[in-house]
């Protein structure tokens, strides 16, 4: 082709100046990261446009290859260690001063005695001292046997293994991996909308890739700890997280700008510690989780004065559902130890959560607040999330209610209020599990995971009423209450027995991971109440032989029978959650203790 007729990025064609191939300025990020031609439009290039998505420009870019002077430093360095592997058959010693040490261009170079041999370094003529008071190196004189080895069979040692990154998540496990957190996780911590987060998951902005990926990690690390065939991607998986997260933190400086999906991923690691790290790690990383709700403000989510807009019922739902896991959470982690709690709820302006189907639906429901469900003298069923909300109040309106009658009694000035506030909770418990009941009298048949772990809640909150009369003085104590209270307690451990046997149909790896402190309790009720018992067994002589009453025996065998119920849940949930293990080990019974130590 002629000269004349040859196009190019600039040129001519027949005498006309030709038009340049691409248009000046720089590719977006999504065309550098998709490695497509960017057309430079602006304020939105041509695939960004058809993609629905923001296209940003990144202009700031660090230049390539290293820093002015680091070659010449690493060649200094090579001479120096040079000479010290390969002067070392002497036994005297030079001190050279290490800027003594002539660099690789400043050395002169000789050819060798035979043509093709490598270039040798040559040695110093005499021997000389150096000293330098603040740093020396020490080098053996350079005699005529001590000849440095040549550069090319230099050999460095071997660099350490770098550290093992995290796991590489094909499509096909990317899916399994979402698949099994909504089977396995999400009836329990029903936060994600599935086909607002399929949609997302599959296209996202640059801008969001950091918030979304680091959130995809953590629900993919808690599913994988509900799983046996993930175990070896699991702990790597969760390190990546957790190092991503905590530069989050430590890259995001304005108070007012805090992402949802971080205080999402917190949370879903917070519990993953919880199951398969240990308590402390776990109730730290809840913490910071609770720290992030306040500062992004969802416990006002439906308030007046709210920030947010309400446009997207989806996104609001899930704000709303988002504090109300970690309402609850904030109220198990301080159920055992009584801790005081960090979500206060007269705050509160966020609605309970939306029916789940409807939910997912697209179309949420606007439910009551807290405080309308609690006072309402109505039998209404709210969604499993919501009731266990509900319980979970009463729970820590009991450790309230416990922690000020500690503080009265150490004070000297025992409250007349104490039985006014015991009985109010009490009756508010009592209409919650007359709502449970009738709607569902059969509760071993239920399936649902979310609602099956609000019954055992509810049972627990007697139990913990119960032990809060028992913690008082016996001075304070009026007997037939603390007789009827202790009553109801053991029932409750027969009933959580009950549930947790039942629970098997479901399967353990779908339950909450704060199953094993419900059946902590009703197991450790259920071994008080033996104790209790045989202590107050009535021995009859007869003819040289001790006959028990009838009736104590039969009530120390259903005792013994609730305690394996509540034992085999705990073992068949120990091997994949450290809350099971850990309450198996403190139970204070023979056989449990026995088969946790084997």
């Amino acid at each position: 082709m002629p000269a004349s007729r040859r196009t190019g990025s600039i040129g001519k064609v027949d005498g006309f100046p030709s038009q340049p191939r691409q248009q000046p300025g720089s590719a977006c990020e999504e065309c550098r990261k998709r490695k497509l031609r960017c057309d430079r439009q602006r304020p939105s290039c041509g695939t960004c446009a058809d993609a629905g998505i923001a296209c940003e420009i990144n202009n700031v870019r660090l230049a390539r290859g290293p820093k002015k002077g680091d070659l010449k430093a690493l060649r200094s360095r090579i001479v120096a260690l040079e000479r010290r592997l390969s002067l070392d058959q002497t036994g005297d010693h030079l001190v050279f001063h290490e800027s003594d040490m002539p660099t690789l261009d400043e050395l002169p170079m000789h050819s060798s005695a035979s043509e093709g041999e490598p270039n040798h370094l040559p040695s110093p003529p005499e021997r000389k001292m150096y000293w330098d008071s603040e740093i020396h190196v020490r080098m053996p004189s350079m005699t005529p046997a001590a000849t440095p080895v040549p550069l090319p069979a230099f050999k460095f040692p071997a660099s350490p293994p770098s550290p093992q990154k995290p796991p590489f998540i094909d499509e096909l496990m990317r899916a399994d991996l979402d698949q099994l957190y909504f089977d396995r996780v999400h009836p329990n911590l029903p936060i994600f909308n599935q086909s607002r987060y399929s949609a997302q998951s599959r296209h996202h902005s640059s801008s969001d890739t950091t918030h979304r990926t680091c959130l995809q990690y953590a629900m993919w690390t808690l599913a994988m700890a509900l799983s046996s065939q993930f175990e070896n991607f699991r702990t790597t998986l969760y390190n990546e997280t957790r190092q991503m997260l905590e530069a989050m933190d430590l890259s995001e400086d304005d108070m007012g700008t805090v992402r949802i999906e971080q205080v999402q991923a917190w949370l879903l690691i917070a519990h993953y510690e919880f199951a398969r790290a240990n308590y402390r790690r776990g109730w730290v990383s809840a913490g910071r989780a609770f720290r992030l709700v306040q500062l992004a403000k969802l416990h006002e989510v439906d308030s007046p004065e709210s920030e947010f807009d309400g446009k997207d019922p989806i996104a609001t739902e899930e704000r709303r559902r988002t504090f109300w896991v970690a309402y609850c959470l904030d109220r198990f982690i301080c159920m055992k130890s009584r801790w005081p709690l960090t979500l206060i709820e007269e705050v509160i302006c966020t609605r309970l959560p939306s029916p789940e189907l409807a939910f997912q639906g697209g179309h949420p429901i606007q439910v009551s607040f807290l405080s309308e469900a609690i006072a309402s003298n109505d039998h209404t069923l709210f969604s499993p999330l919501a009731e266990c909300a509900i319980l979970a109040t009463i729970c820590g309106r009991a450790m309230s209610h416990a922690q000020v009658s500690n503080v009265e009694r150490a004070y000297g000035n025992a409250s007349l209020d104490f039985w006014l506030r015991h009985e109010w909770l009490d009756s508010m418990l009592n209409k919650r599990l007359e709502t449970l009941s009738s709607h569902y009298p059969v509760v071993s048949a239920v399936a649902d995971s979310m609602l099956l772990f609000a019954f055992l809640v509810a049972q627990t909150a007697v139990i913990y009423l119960a032990d809060v009369i028992e913690s008082l003085a016996p001075e304070q104590r009026c007997q037939p209450n603390v007789s009827e209270y202790r009553n109801r307690a053991v029932a409750a451990a027969r009933e959580i027995a009950r549930l947790s046997k039942a629970h098997e149909h479901i399967g353990f790896f779908k339950a909450h991971i704060f199953l094993p402190l419900t059946i902590y309790f009703g197991a450790s009720r259920a071994s008080t109440a033996k104790r209790t018992r045989a202590s107050d067994d009535i021995e009859v002589m007869t003819g040289g032989f001790q006959l028990l009453d009838t009736s104590v025996a039969e009530s120390g065998h259903a005792f013994d029978q609730a305690l394996q119920a509540c034992a085999d849940a705990l073992r068949k949930m120990q091997s994949f959650n450290n809350l099971a293990r850990d309450h198996l080990a403190t139970l204070e019974y023979p056989d449990v203790a026995a088969d946790y130590m084997r």
